[in-house]
């Protein structure tokens, strides 16, 4: 058992071992001033001397046979100290933090004073921990359920999209102009480095502003079959790819065909067509209860993304750097991933972004502030509120994400600890929920 003697900290306790104290500091930084007994520390060095005898060749004795003392004398009294050190400031350490109930975030820093026998072994960690969270009156938040009502003329753009959906396309003779879809081959090109179309296949291209780069459809109308065109754009931030976000570009379109659609008539055949009944107002029923299905989930949706806010902004907690730099090291390990599952090493992506590492950690600071600050919000909110979670449902998460793998008893444990986390967030944000709705909203906690 451990000793914690309280030394000024309200929250430390007593037992046998080792006394501990904590003192706050700024920053969400604690100070633990550890102190092992003498006893503690000899043991500590006969365990280093153990492990160091069976490492070690002594003339006339087996490995791990040779006494301490002549163990001793052949390593060198550092090399002793060293291991003992390396093996019984960790174990303290932890033992230390278990003990006054604070959560590191990163490694401390060691003030390590000198390890003799028959003498306490005193240092102090200095570490950065998790903060704690003012929740203020969290009872009184008040997030409106907004609906989304379906009118006629959301029935009637249902009800286009469809017969766009069954349109024939039909060559013209004409210059191409928007809504129109014409045959071509189409290559972007940053500088010499062909980025699609290199194969010179034939494609479809929809003259849509909404579904291909405004640029891009600007660029085309106005051409007729036999037609080519070269101009340069810049690709937009929401770009598909995000190594290409901003990036100038070269087009080279070659225009081979331009067709235009010729929707099917908006009466009973098109609900035939369409496969949803068989009379026009059938067809118009189907679509109404479709999209009053899709407007439920997204108001659903919406409103817990406006309870999550409404948390985040409404708590008091300083979020220590460390976090905010943790969470941004999550994010670019993410994007690593991502980039090479494309082949892309994330060096290359800097470089072809005209980025660099630190600029990356700059763009990525506000939003990863933001969710730290909402993580630490839900689990302070699971706190006040006594949420436990099933530890089954924990297992059965952990095990899911462990199939396949080859993992240890410590790998197996971290990945309950996440499951746990990641099930106790989830159940505080629908306990949230509950209390930001107001009664008679309709809504209903899934």
């Amino acid at each position: 058992m451990t000793d914690i003697a309280a030394k000024g900290d309200p929250g430390a306790q007593a037992n046998s071992g080792m006394t501990v104290s904590l003192e706050r500091k700024a920053a969400s930084q604690v100070a633990l001033q550890v102190e092992a007994t003498p006893a503690e520390v000899d043991a500590a060095i006969e365990a280093s001397l153990r492990r160091l005898a069976s490492r070690v060749r002594i003339p006339g004795f087996r490995p791990g046979k040779a006494p301490a003392a002549m163990v001793e004398r052949a390593v060198g009294w550092e090399t002793v100290r060293h291991e003992t050190v390396d093996h019984l400031v960790p174990d303290l350490y932890l033992r230390a933090v278990e003990e006054v109930g604070v959560e590191p975030i990163g490694d401390p820093d060691l003030d390590l004073g000198e390890l003799e026998r028959d003498k306490p072994l005193k240092f102090t960690a200095t570490v950065t921990v998790k903060p704690e969270v003012d929740l203020r009156d969290y009872l009184s938040l008040r997030v409106p359920m907004e609906t989304t009502e379906i009118t006629d003329a959301n029935v009637d753009e249902a009800i286009m999209a469809a017969r766009r959906t069954h349109a024939e396309l039909v060559e013209v003779d004409r210059a191409a102009q928007a809504g129109d879809v014409i045959k071509c081959i189409l290559v972007m090109r940053r500088g010499d480095e062909i980025l699609t179309g290199g194969d010179n296949v034939e494609r479809d291209l929809e003259l849509n502003r909404e579904e291909v780069i405004p640029a891009i459809v600007d660029g085309v109308i106005g051409l007729t079959a036999g037609q080519s065109r070269t101009f340069e754009t810049v690709l937009p931030q929401d770009y598909r790819q995000e190594e290409l976000r901003g990036a100038a570009v070269t087009i080279d379109v070659s225009v081979h065909a331009v067709r235009e659609r010729e929707l099917p008539p908006e009466d009973d055949s098109l609900a035939v067509l369409d496969g949803h009944g068989t009379t026009l107002d059938e067809l118009r029923e189907y679509y109404r209860t479709t999209l009053a299905a899709e407007a439920v989930e997204q108001d659903r949706e919406a409103h817990e993304g406006a309870a999550l806010e409404a948390l985040r902004d409404h708590v008091r907690v300083d979020v220590p750097q460390p976090m905010i730099d943790r969470e941004i090291d999550r994010q670019l390990a993410d994007l690593e991933y991502r980039l090479g599952s494309l082949g892309l090493p994330l060096d290359r992506y800097l470089e072809m972004s005209g980025s660099n590492m630190e600029a990356l950690r700059t763009e990525r600071r506000d939003a990863a502030a933001s969710r730290v600050r909402l993580e630490l919000a839900l689990d302070a909110l699971a706190v006040a509120e006594g949420i436990e979670v099933d530890e089954n449902q924990v297992q059965r998460e952990a095990r899911a994400v462990a199939e396949g793998r080859r993992m240890d008893a410590s790998q197996r444990k971290r990945l309950e600890d996440i499951a746990r986390r990641d099930l106790r967030r989830r159940a505080a944000g629908e306990r949230l929920l509950e209390i930001v709705t107001p009664e008679g909203s309709g809504f209903v906690s899934t």
